[in-house]
């Protein structure tokens, strides 16, 4: 279960992301092209985590795997290493009945039993976000749940292809805790209802490559505020912008980021057209 709470958090880290006003096409798979790369890479925006029967890999995004040199994920997974070091930023310092109120304590207690057929107590040692990494997974309604970065990391392996990531987990982990504050993080355990509504909506819109879509109804403050937004998007695409141009004129990329990450005027796509690159939707 600690390995999986891990995974969990940096999914949880991309769906809540404010998709600004932009509109862009219909696509999960953008082309990066420039003057002074030998040949282009391409950007694809994923959902992270969906049911079995919801998950596919379009035939251009195996395409574009087939085509460059190097898969490189938001953090590489594939280093064990980093996820054992990363598990333990799951253990809480402190009981989370020693942090909760009584209040709390009852409600989180009778969500986990609904949820999860698991008490307050059976997760006493954890951190609060490692409680809610394991109710957002419980959020897809289906037995048998794919990760999109796993299924690329088993292309990658049995290819023997380079797997880089464009942050440590650890660092995204450091990101997720700023943005989201024990209040906020709190809250956001409160409207668990609401937030697996959401993205059933979520899902609809991505399977239609619709990404646009997806992210229009982000903008409620309830699920994602100011800070939320600094940390988890400006941040984080900023510094991926600053390394993705070298990496790009090494080799060729399939950069595999969170949806959420592509769109407005902070998103890798704008950010990367400013940079002088000329990034065109996969149709």
């Amino acid at each position: 279960m600690k390995k999986l709470t891990v995974i969990c958090c940096f999914i949880i880290s991309n769906f809540l992301v404010n998709a600004q006003d932009q509109k862009l096409e219909n696509s999960v798979l953008w082309k990066i092209e420039h003057k002074d790369l030998a040949k282009p890479s391409y950007l694809l925006g994923t959902i992270h985590i969906l049911c079995e029967d919801d998950f596919s890999i379009p035939e251009k995004v195996t395409k574009a795997f087939n085509e460059t040199e190097n898969l490189v994920l938001e953090v590489d997974l594939s280093n064990t290493e980093a996820l054992v070091e990363a598990q333990q930023k799951m253990i809480s310092s402190g009981k989370l009945t020693e942090k909760l109120s009584q209040e709390q304590q009852l409600f989180l207690d009778s969500l986990l039993q609904k949820e999860l057929k698991m008490t307050l107590e059976m997760v006493n040692n954890y951190s609060l976000m490692a409680v809610y990494s394991l109710l957002t997974q419980q959020g897809l309604n289906c037995p048998t749940k794919k990760m999109y970065e796993f299924e690329l990391i088993n292309l990658a392996q049995a290819k023997t292809k380079p797997i880089a990531g464009l942050e440590t987990l650890n660092d995204q982990l450091d990101f997720f805790a700023k943005a989201y504050p024990k209040d906020f993080l709190w809250q956001q355990i409160e409207l668990y209802s609401a937030y697996k509504l959401m993205f059933k909506d979520m899902v609809k819109h991505y399977k239609n490559e619709d990404i646009s879509t997806l992210f229009a109804g982000m903008k409620d403050e309830r699920f994602f505020n100011k800070n939320a937004e600094h940390w988890m998007l400006t941040v984080r695409n900023t510094n991926w912008i600053k390394l993705m141009p070298d990496m790009m004129k090494k080799q060729s990329n399939l950069f595999a980021v969170g949806a959420a990450h592509l769109v407005g005027k902070n998103g890798v796509i704008e950010l990367l057209r400013k940079e002088g690159y000329k990034v065109t939707p996969v149709l």
